[in-house]
């Protein structure tokens, strides 16, 4: 007997918040296939960053301590983490869990981040082209901290505070996550794609 084995493309839904802007989030529907420079791209168009500058993503444990690095280029340098490139790197290789967490560095000056968290999976198939923004509230930090930069070259950046960024993701401020996923953020096939 011919036995088929199917393979079912998960589509993920990540919440992305900022410990500067306690009114921003974006959240952010993407497919397991699709690469991690997909994500990148993504939030750099939402965001209106300029592509041109470092950024990484780091997988984390539920501490946010830092287990693994995907940078956009190849660093070419031995660092104390194991190394990814982005372009090369598909979200399903490491993301498998609900609330698993990362970290996005979009500042390398000045080290600061975006907290990421997935808060749905599911094997339904996206009416969009993947990845997409499907909420977004607040104005995201400006891309790079100037007044970090012009100040005191030897001041160190505020830490980030976890406590905080836990009680962040815990909060459900955006509309929908946890309550209706069909409905909310992967949309009725049969509507028109909202204005992004």
């Amino acid at each position: 007997m011919l036995s088929l084995k199917i393979l079912i493309e998960m589509i993920y839904l990540f919440r992305i918040i900022s410990d500067e802007n306690q009114d921003f989030f974006r959240d952010v529907v993407i497919e397991g296939s699709d690469t991690f420079l997909d994500f990148h791209s993504t939030l750099q168009s939402d965001l209106g960053y300029d592509v041109s500058q470092l950024a990484s993503f780091f997988i984390t444990n539920e501490r946010w301590e830092k287990q693994l690095e995907i940078t956009l280029i190849d660093m070419m340098h031995e660092t104390a983490l194991e190394t990814r490139t982005m372009d090369e790197t598909t979200i399903d290789e490491f993301i498998h869990e609900l609330n698993q967490r990362l970290i996005y560095v979009f500042d390398f000056f000045s080290e600061r981040a975006f907290f990421m968290e997935l808060i749905e999976l599911s094997d339904q198939v996206s009416p969009k082209q993947t990845p997409f923004v499907a909420h977004a509230e607040g104005d995201p930090p400006p891309q790079l901290a100037l007044d970090l930069l012009e100040g005191d070259p030897g001041a160190e950046p505020d830490d980030m505070n976890r406590e905080e960024t836990d009680d962040w993701l815990d909060e459900d401020d955006g509309p929908g996550p946890g309550e209706d996923p069909e409905d909310e953020w992967f949309g009725d096939p049969d509507q028109e794609d909202p204005d992004r």
